[in-house]
This record gives structure tokens, sequence and C-alpha cells, in this order.
């Protein structure tokens, strides 16, 4: 298999796969039958690319999104995650990864209402073992890289869904991980907090961050830089990032 990136030439012979999947496939048994969720994807996202991943429900989008996520394994094939192929990794391995090399960005937020932002956003660095003095300092700058700075100590009550949802950027910046994935991020937020987290998520990706956004609506997908769309459980490219057999 030849995987071809968006870019062309030299460029693309340099340029570093963040996400390589080759020929993945998930089958879920339920009693007698068998569920093909994903059928041979092979997909391959660089680093600094900013991809939305489109699909109804039952498309397969959302095994593809757990997959990425180290939140399960493929049945067969490969996915290689920044180098690290996570195939043989053990439960405690890939939740490292998770940990690490992955920020998190979900539709319902997901923070702990009695924790405050700072506390929050420090979290994933307590699961690494970083020093309280390090954990709160890097929440507090990660809360000011998403204009937060003067929310710090604010409990999730205590702040608009636009801003809950930027206290989950900021928890899914404070790893530096390799990727950040956005599951349907304005999933619940009124038309004014979804354009100010899209904003954010343009502002990360033109720093360098590596992001795939899920999602079902186009509107949304509009402002990744390129998309693929899930149907029956394959991928289909939707520009000149061609994976050939």
């Amino acid at each position: 298999m030849s995987v071809e990136t968006p870019a062309a030439g030299t460029a693309a012979a340099e340029a570093e796969a963040v996400v390589l999947l080759d020929e993945v496939s998930k089958t879920y048994a339920t009693g007698a039958a068998e569920v093909h969720a994903l059928r041979g994807v092979s997909l391959r996202i660089d680093r600094g690319e900013y991809v939305a991943v489109i699909g109804p429900s039952g498309s397969g989008k959302s095994t593809l999104m757990n997959i990425l996520g180290c939140l399960d394994v493929a049945t067969s094939g490969r996915y290689e995650l920044d180098g690290v192929d996570v195939e043989d990794l053990s439960e405690a391995e890939l939740a490292a990864v998770r940990n690490r090399r992955i920020g998190f960005v979900f539709q319902q937020f997901n923070l702990l209402p009695t924790l405050s932002a700072w506390r929050n956003v420090e979290l994933p660095l307590v699961y690494a073992g970083v020093g309280r003095a390090e954990r709160r300092e890097r929440a507090q700058q990660a809360l000011g890289r998403v204009g937060l700075a003067g929310r710090v100590d604010h409990r999730p009550s205590e702040l608009s869904g636009g801003q809950q949802q930027r206290v989950a950027i900021a928890r899914a910046l404070v790893t530096d991980p390799a990727l950040i994935l956005a599951d349907e991020p304005t999933g619940n937020l009124d038309s004014r907090s979804s354009e100010d987290v899209m904003g954010l998520l343009d502002e990360l990706h033109a720093s360098g961050r590596t992001i795939v956004l899920i999602t079902h609506d186009l509107e949304v997908a509009a402002a990744a830089e390129r998309s693929v769309t899930v149907r029956d459980g394959v991928v289909h490219l939707d520009d000149a990032a061609a994976v050939d057999a």
C-alpha cells in the first residue's frame, strides 16, 4: 500500500504522519451475528493538519473516533499514532498513550463540577505524575492560551457553555499532545459559542496543532482544511489525500 499526503514533491516525502491507519477493520459480535463497523480503512494525517471526519449515525464514524483515540482497538489492520504502533500495547500502555499523546474535546465537556477550572485542566498531569507546582503552572498557562486567564478559579457552574468548552480545550492542550481529537465540540453550544470554539480551533491549527474534528455537521466540517466521509464503515477521501491499495 502507498499513502499519498495532501502535500506534493519533497514536502510530501518529508511529512511526518501523526495518524497512520493501514487496512483497519473493526467487527463486533452481537449474538450470532457480526457487525462490520469499519471495513479496511486506510488513512494518513500529517503533523499540523486539520481534518474533519464526517458521517451520520451508524456510519462507523464513532468507531473510527474510538480507534483514533485508543479507546478501542482494531480487529485487524495497523494503527500508528505519532510513530507508536498501538496494536500490541497493554491496557496500561494504551492509557498512557491516551493521556500523553491525545487531547480529547468532547460534546459534553466532561468537567468535574466540584473542581475549579485549573484543577479540571490539571487532571491529565495528575495521571502523568507531574508535581503539584508544575501542574498548576501548566494548567494556568493552558487556560491563558484559550482566553480564560481570569477564570482559573471558577467552577463549571460559574462558566458559560462556551467557556466550559474552552476549559475542556485547555485540558486537551495541557500535555502538549500529538493529536487533538474533537468529538462534536459544538454539539451542546449555541451559535455564538459554537463560532467562538471553532475560532479557537482555527487558532490552534494555525499554531501548528494537529486536529481531527468528528462531526455530522457539514458547516462545522467546512472549518477544516480537508475532510473524509465515513459511510457503511468505509472511509471516502474528499480531496487529494488518496490512499492506493
